[in-house]
């Protein structure tokens, strides 16, 4: 049954008009081309400025406040150890609290 519509189509196909090109065809190719916009080698500053203005980064106040959301969430998470064997290795963050033993 397909191949009736098919046969068919291709009949309709080349009983159809074809208009010939006109003369003037290549002319309005050409004058076309000339109006558009060529494309030409740009610096890489240029590249990266535009990248940054495609992706319209946030503002800077929420960036900074992400990331101290961040900071104090991975620190809560990862508390101080407070063990006084001299073999655990020194915390970063230690010197948040006072050695009360010096005084």
């Amino acid at each position: 049954m397909s191949d009736a519509h098919g046969e068919k189509l291709d009949e309709m196909l080349k009983s159809r008009r074809i208009e010939p090109a006109g003369t003037e065809l290549a002319e309005r190719i050409i004058l076309k081309a000339e109006s558009l916009p060529q494309n030409h080698t740009i610096p890489p500053s240029e590249w990266i400025r535009r990248l940054f203005a495609e992706f319209h980064l946030p503002r800077p106040a929420y960036v900074v406040a992400g990331a101290l959301i961040f900071g104090i969430l991975v620190g809560l998470y990862n508390p101080l150890d407070t063990a006084t064997d001299d073999s655990d290795p020194v915390y970063l963050q230690s010197f948040l609290y006072a050695d009360e033993e010096a005084l």
